[in-house]
C-alpha cells in the first residue's frame, strides 16, 4: 500500500508539471499571437499540403476573413486561382531547398492590386525535414509605385530635348498618378503674378499652353514654399479660381520647383475631378518628377545663360575693332574676328586651320616666332603675354604694316590656346610723325608770327619815315620846278622812285606780318616783270645769266603788285640755288598752255582757257619726283637746316590760289624746270584805264584855304605834314595824340574846317577821336591815314565819321586829292 500511494503522489506529481508546462505552453503562444497579430507585416504558416495553420491579425484584414475562416484552408480556397497557384509553386521551392527565399508577390486585396515582398522559409523537425512553411510578407506597394514613378521619370527625358522633356513629364506623372491635369509652370519675373506653362497634360493628351494669374489660385500656396495637397472639395477651399471650379476639379497637388540655391523657379501641379485617394504616394512620386523637372529648367537657364554668354563674347569678338586672332599649341589659327578679315585681307575660313607664322608673319620673322613659341610652351614664359609690344604683321597682299600685340593664355578643351589682340597702328604712327610735324610747324608759326610782329612794326616806324620821305621829296621836286634844274629834277625823280620801291616792300611786310590778303586791282603784267627783274638783276651771281623774255602777248590780270612781286620773288630765288651759282635763268609772260592741266600744288584739273602764264625757268638740276609731292607743304625743304624757312612755295601757293589761279611745273632730273603761274586772263584795256586812274600829279595846282586839326604821335610826321599843309595855304593845329586832338577840338568846334588824324595813338586812337568829333559836330569832315590802312572796314570807318582812309606812307598827290574833296564846299567860288 505504501509504494501505491508513493507511485500515486508521484502520478500527481507529473501530472502536474505536465499541466503546469502546457499552461506555460499557452501563454507563450498567446503571447506570440499578441506580437504577431500587432505587427503590421502578414505572418502565415501553412503545412506541407497548403493548408493554413496560422494567419495574424493583418493577414486576416486584408482578406477580409476571420481566422477560422482561413485556418485548415488552402490558398485556393482564399485567394484568386492564378494567385493560389503562384503561391503553391512558391512554397514548393522553400521546401524543396529547405532555405530562406524571398519573393516578390502581387494579390488583389480589395479590389486593388498590392504588392508584397515575402520571406517563405521552412519549419523543421527534429529530425530536420520539414513539416511547414512560414511567411513573413511586407507590403511595398507604394515602394514598387515610386520606383516605376522613378523609371518613368528617367523613361520621360531618356528620349526628349528641350521643351519635350516637360511634355514628357507631364505625361508619365498622370499615368502613374491617375490625374485628369498634370503642368509645369514658372512665373514670368520674380515679382510677376503671372504664370506660363510650359507643358500641359490634360485628359490623356497634350494640350496648348497658357498664361494664368496665380492670384487666388492653389498655385498661389506652394510656389516658393512647399508641397500642397488638397486631396478634396477644391471648391470650397479656392472660390475664386473660377477656371477650376468651371472645370469641375475636385483636388489638387502641387510641389514647387527650386534650383540648387532653393530659389524659386516654378510649380508641378496635379488636378483631378476625383478625390486623391492616397496623398502619401503622390507626393512622394511628384517630388520625384519635381526634382527632374527643377533640374531641367534649371539647366535650361544655364544653357540660356551660357549661349548668352557665349553670343555676346562672339558678339564682342566680332564687333571688336582689334584684330582677335587664336591659335592652338601647333601653331595653328583657331578663330579670326571680322576686324582681322578687314586688317589681313584674308578670310576666315580660309585661314582657319592654316599655320599663323606662314599666314600672318613675314618671312624674316618666322624663325624668332618659332623659337619665341618654343620657349613659351617649355616654360609657360613669353616676351608678348600679358603686355602690348610692337610686331610688324603681313597683308594677305604680302606688304608689312607696323601693329601692337598683346598675348593671353587660356585653357580650352584640347588643351592651351593663345590669344592675341592685335591693332594696326599704322595710322597712329602716321599721327604720331604728323603730330611731331605739326609740333615744328607750330613752333615754326610761333617763331614766323614773332617775326611778323616784328616786320609790322618795323614797317610802321618806317612808314612814318617815308612819309616824311616823299612829302619832302614833293616839296623839294616844288623848289625844282621854281629854279629849272633839270639835273636835279632828275636826281629828285630816282629818289622818288626808290622811296616807291621802299613803299611796296614795306606792304610787302605789312601783309607779311597780318598773313591777309592784299589788295586786287587790275594789273599790267610786263611793266611789273620789267621792274622786278630790275630789282633782281644786282641780287644774283654774275655767273647766272639772268633775263626777261620778250613777252608772246599783252595780258593784264585781277592781282595785289605787291603779292604777285613776291610769287615771282620766291620761284626766282629757287631757281637761284637750283643752278647751284651758274647756269640761267628766265622770266616772262607767256599764253597758258592749252587744254586741260593738273595744277601741280592742289592738284586740281584746271582749264588754261583764258589764263595767261608768268614763267620762271632755269637749266638746273631738275626736281625729283618724291620733292613734286611734298614741295608745297608748309616748312617742307630740301635745304640744310638754317638754309631756308620752308615757307616759299607754300606761299606761292596761297597767293596764286588766292587770285584764281594755279601752277604748273614741267621738269625732270638733270633737265631743269619751269615754273608757270597760271592766272586768270582780263582785257588790257583794264590795266590802261587803272593806269591812267593811278596818275596824279605830285604838285596841288591851286591853293587851299581851311583851318586844320591835324593829330600825329610821330614828331617827324607831324612836322613834315605841317610844314606841307601850310605849304598848301592851310592853317594847321597840330596834336601830339588823340587825346590832345580832342581837348583841342572840344575847345572850339566850329573852329575847324577838317581833321587829319594818325590810326595808331596813345591814349585816343584816330578812330575814337574820329567818334568823339561825329558826336560832337557830325558835319566836320575827319580823313584818316595809317600803315595798317586795309585792316578796318568800311562799315567802322563809316560809323566813326571817317570820310577818307590813306595809306602810309602818304602820298602827297592823294592827299591833296583828299582835302580839296574835304574842303570843297568852303573854297571861294
Amino acid at each position: 500500500m505504501p509504494r501505491a500511494t508513493d507511485a500515486i503522489d508521484s502520478a500527481d506529481a507529473a501530472a502536474g508539471r505536465l499541466l503546469q508546462a502546457e499552461r506555460s505552453l499557452r501563454a507563450s503562444e498567446l503571447r506570440l499571437r499578441q506580437v504577431l497579430d500587432e505587427s503590421k507585416a502578414v505572418v502565415f504558416w501553412k503545412d506541407l499540403d497548403g493548408r493554413y495553420l496560422f494567419v495574424n491579425r493583418e493577414f486576416c484584414r486584408l482578406v477580409g476573413k476571420l481566422p477560422d475562416q482561413v485556418i485548415g484552408r488552402s490558398d485556393v480556397d482564399v485567394m484568386p486561382g492564378e494567385v493560389a497557384a503562384r503561391l503553391r509553386a512558391n512554397d514548393g521551392q522553400v521546401v524543396q531547398s529547405k532555405q530562406t527565399i524571398t519573393f516578390e508577390e502581387q494579390v488583389v486585396f480589395g479590389g486593388r492590386l498590392r504588392t508584397y515582398l515575402v520571406d517563405k522559409f521552412p519549419l523543421l523537425d527534429a529530425s530536420g525535414s520539414p513539416y511547414a512553411v512560414c511567411g513573413i510578407a511586407t507590403d511595398i506597394t507604394i515602394r514598387k509605385r515610386v520606383e516605376e514613378a522613378l523609371q518613368g521619370a528617367s523613361l520621360a527625358v531618356s528620349g526628349a530635348g528641350g521643351g519635350s522633356i516637360f511634355q514628357a513629364l507631364a505625361r508619365y506623372l498622370a499615368t502613374i498618378i491617375g490625374s485628369d491635369w498634370i503642368f509645369i509652370a514658372v512665373r514670368d519675373s520674380e515679382r510677376s503674378h503671372c504664370m506660363r506653362v510650359l507643358a500641359l497634360w490634360r485628359d490623356g493628351e497634350l494640350a496648348e499652353n497658357f498664361d494664368y494669374d496665380l492670384r487666388g489660385t492653389p498655385c498661389a500656396t506652394v510656389i516658393g514654399q512647399q508641397f500642397r495637397i488638397y486631396p478634396q472639395d477644391l471648391r470650397q477651399v479656392f472660390p475664386l479660381d473660377t477656371d477650376f471650379a468651371r472645370l469641375g476639379m475636385e483636388s489638387y497637388a502641387g510641389y514647387p520647383l527650386a534650383d540648387t540655391r532653393g530659389e524659386p523657379l516654378g510649380l508641378i501641379a496635379a488636378v483631378s475631378r476625383r478625390p486623391i485617394a492616397d496623398p502619401g504616394f503622390v507626393e512622394s512620386v511628384m517630388k520625384i518628377f519635381a526634382v527632374r523637372a527643377a533640374a531641367e529648367l534649371e539647366r535650361d537657364r544655364m544653357d540660356g545663360a551660357l549661349r548668352a554668354s557665349e553670343a555676346c563674347y562672339r558678339a564682342t569678338v566680332e564687333a571688336a575693332l582689334d584684330c582677335i586672332i587664336t591659335m592652338d599649341e601647333d601653331g595653328l589659327i583657331r578663330g579670326f574676328n571680322p576686324a582681322a578679315e578687314a586688317c589681313f585681307g584674308h578670310r576666315s575660313a580660309a585661314v582657319i586651320g592654316r599655320s599663323l607664322a606662314e599666314t600672318l608673319i613675314p618671312a624674316r620673322f618666322r624663325d624668332a616666332h618659332q623659337a619665341g613659341m618654343g620657349r613659351l610652351l617649355a616654360t609657360g614664359e613669353g616676351h608678348f603675354i600679358g603686355r602690348r609690344v610692337e610686331v610688324v604683321a603681313a597683308r594677305a597682299d604680302g606688304s608689312e604694316f607696323p601693329a601692337e600685340l598683346a598675348i593671353a593664355v587660356a585653357e580650352g578643351s584640347e588643351g592651351r590656346l593663345f590669344v592675341g589682340y592685335l591693332r594696326d597702328i599704322t595710322a597712329a604712327k602716321r599721327a604720331a610723325e604728323e603730330s611731331a610735324r605739326l609740333e615744328a610747324q607750330l613752333r615754326q608759326a610761333q617763331k614766323m608770327e614773332a617775326i611778323g610782329h616784328l616786320a609790322g612794326g618795323i614797317a610802321h616806324d618806317f612808314n612814318n619815315i617815308l612819309t616824311s620821305i616823299n612829302g619832302y621829296l614833293a616839296l623839294a621836286e616844288d623848289r625844282q620846278a621854281e629854279l629849272g634844274d633839270v639835273r636835279l629834277g632828275r636826281y629828285l625823280e630816282q629818289a622818288r622812285l626808290s622811296a616807291g620801291r621802299a613803299r611796296d616792300l614795306i606792304r610787302q611786310l605789312l601783309t607779311f606780318s597780318r598773313g591777309q590778303r592784299g589788295m586786287p586791282r587790275p594789273l599790267a603784267l610786263q611793266p611789273l616783270v620789267e621792274e622786278l627783274a630790275h630789282f633782281l638783276a644786282p641780287m644774283l651771281p654774275t655767273t647766272v645769266e639772268f633775263g626777261v623774255a620778250r613777252p608772246a602777248i599783252e595780258a593784264c590780270v585781277m592781282a595785289d603788285p605787291v603779292q604777285l612781286e613776291q610769287v615771282l620773288m620766291n620761284l626766282c630765288i629757287n631757281s637761284r640755288d637750283a643752278v647751284e651759282g651758274q647756269g640761267r635763268i628766265r622770266i616772262g609772260i607767256e599764253a597758258a598752255p592749252p587744254g586741260l592741266a593738273v595744277c601741280a600744288s592742289c592738284r586740281d584739273s584746271v582749264d588754261t582757257k583764258d589764263h595767261v602764264a608768268l614763267v620762271v625757268a632755269d637749266d638746273g638740276a631738275g626736281i625729283a619726283p618724291d620733292t613734286l609731292e611734298r614741295m608745297f607743304e608748309p616748312f617742307f625743304s630740301t635745304k640744310p637746316v638754317g638754309k631756308g624757312s620752308g615757307m616759299g612755295l607754300a606761299t606761292v601757293h596761297g597767293i596764286v590760289h588766292e587770285h584764281g589761279g594755279h601752277i604748273l611745273i614741267d621738269t625732270a632730273p638733270g633737265c631743269g624746270t619751269c615754273f608757270r603761274v597760271l592766272l586768270p586772263i582780263l582785257p588790257w584795256a583794264a590795266a590802261q584805264l587803272e593806269g591812267r586812274e593811278t596818275a596824279a600829279p605830285t604838285r596841288a595846282p591851286t591853293r587851299l584855304k581851311g583851318r586844320v586839326l591835324l593829330a600825329d604821335d610821330e614828331d617827324m610826321v607831324r612836322a613834315f605834314l605841317r610844314e606841307l599843309l601850310e605849304g598848301w595855304g592851310l592853317t594847321v593845329v597840330a596834336a601830339a595824340d588823340g587825346r590832345e586832338g580832342w581837348a583841342l577840338f572840344a575847345a572850339d568846334p566850329a573852329g575847324f574846317d577838317v581833321v587829319l588824324t594818325d590810326l595808331t595813338m596813345p591814349h585816343l586812337t584816330g578812330l575814337e577821336l574820329a567818334g568823339e568829333i561825329r558826336r560832337q559836330s557830325p558835319a566836320t569832315p575827319v580823313l584818316l591815314f595809317s600803315g595798317y590802312a586795309d585792316g578796318v572796314g568800311e562799315e567802322v570807318l563809316r560809323a566813326a565819321g571817317v570820310g577818307v582812309m590813306l595809306p602810309k606812307p602818304v602820298e602827297p598827290s592823294s592827299l591833296y586829292a583828299a582835302l580839296t574833296q574835304a574842303l570843297s564846299p568852303r573854297q571861294p567860288g
